[in-house]
């Protein structure tokens, strides 16, 4: 995993060394409460780990139940940061991600300040930050360097882009093939025109569409950063194109699936990201069978589900659920 674009701030990363990672958080967190406490976790191959917090910003209730989870841990080896998640997340079945990962020193020493803990796995440049809440994965810390008019404009962006990755492939084929009626005329008429040739149903070719993008997501990835997304881009130009010469698929429902792709594109990929891939296949599935009554239905699953996910014993959606109101809703939104 790479550490996340900073466009504003330091380009920089952990290390697979625990220690030297934990000299870094030290040398840019210059507090006499940074404190960290470590452990030796496996049997066979133990590694060492560390968790960081920030002394009386860091509820210690939360402390003590982190460490028991740690120190419970019952097992020959531990690998990477994502097993370690797995293990001690209290939703473990939730797509959702309770744990915030990333490889970069600011995200992390941003994590610390809010009061969070941050939890170091020595051999993996990955931390892990908990507990955490749904918004804060549309929070980057390079966003304070923005104008505060900017900053809710680019969370709403990445709301919006969230929204588009899982639910837009769904919401097009339960409108096209259930209820067209609702579709303008104007519209409707080009549109029937340029599926005329396609000899699939809409879930078809959608379903194509997306099973050949997610193929060149995970080919791309095991390029370098900047080869990768260049492959990626040329290849789902390519795809498309051939695939409305050939009548395939129609014009539309590639723009659909590329306009998926770019939003998908705005979100955490190892993070958030993963999960909004998932899920917008079970989408699919539903609206397919069901049409929009499917869509809504899957959306609002989706919400009671966040609702009621907790992150370390914490509300998953707050400042929302529990609702908050007056100033500790707006001190909060606007930090």
């Amino acid at each position: 995993m790479e550490a996340e674009k900073i466009i504003t701030g330091p380009h920089e990363e952990f290390s697979t060394d625990l220690h030297t990672n934990l000299t870094l958080i030290r040398s840019k967190l210059l507090s006499n409460r940074l404190e960290f406490k470590l452990f030796n976790v496996g049997k066979l191959n133990s590694k060492q780990l560390a968790i960081a917090y920030l002394e009386g910003r860091a509820d210690a209730q939360l402390l003590a139940r982190i460490v028991d989870q740690i120190a419970g841990l019952k097992l020959d080896k531990l690998i990477g940061a994502g097993q370690l998640e797995n293990l001690i997340k209290d939703f473990p079945r939730s797509l959702f991600p309770q744990f915030q990962a990333t490889a970069s020193p600011e995200q992390a020493i941003h994590n610390l300040l809010e009061g969070k803990f941050l939890i170091i796995l020595d051999g993996t440049p990955v931390t892990l930050s908990t507990p955490v809440n749904f918004f804060d994965f549309f929070d980057k810390p390079d966003d304070l360097n923005y104008n505060w008019l900017f900053r809710p404009f680019i969370r709403c962006l990445r709301l919006i882009a969230l929204g588009l990755a899982v639910f837009l492939p769904a919401l097009y084929v339960a409108v096209i093939s259930f209820h067209f009626y609702i579709i303008p005329v104007n519209f409707l008429i080009p549109l029937a025109e340029s599926r005329a040739q396609v000899p699939f149903p809409p879930i078809i070719e959608i379903f194509f569409l997306e099973v050949i993008i997610e193929l060149l997501r995970e080919s791309a990835s095991r390029f370098a950063s900047n080869l990768g997304v260049g492959i990626h881009v040329l290849s789902g130009l390519l795809l498309g194109l051939a695939a409305i010469s050939t009548g395939m698929v129609s014009a539309v429902t590639v723009v659909v699936s590329m306009a998926t792709l770019i939003a998908s594109l705005v979100l955490p990929p190892y993070d958030l990201g993963l999960s909004a891939r998932s899920l917008k296949f079970i989408a699919l599935f539903f609206a397919s069978i069901f049409g929009v009554l499917g869509f809504i239905v899957t959306a609002s699953v989706t919400f009671a589900h966040l609702v009621t996910l907790e992150s370390l014993g914490q509300p998953y959606f707050q400042t929302l659920s529990p609702f908050k109101t007056g100033k500790d809703f707006w001190k909060k939104r606007r930090q």
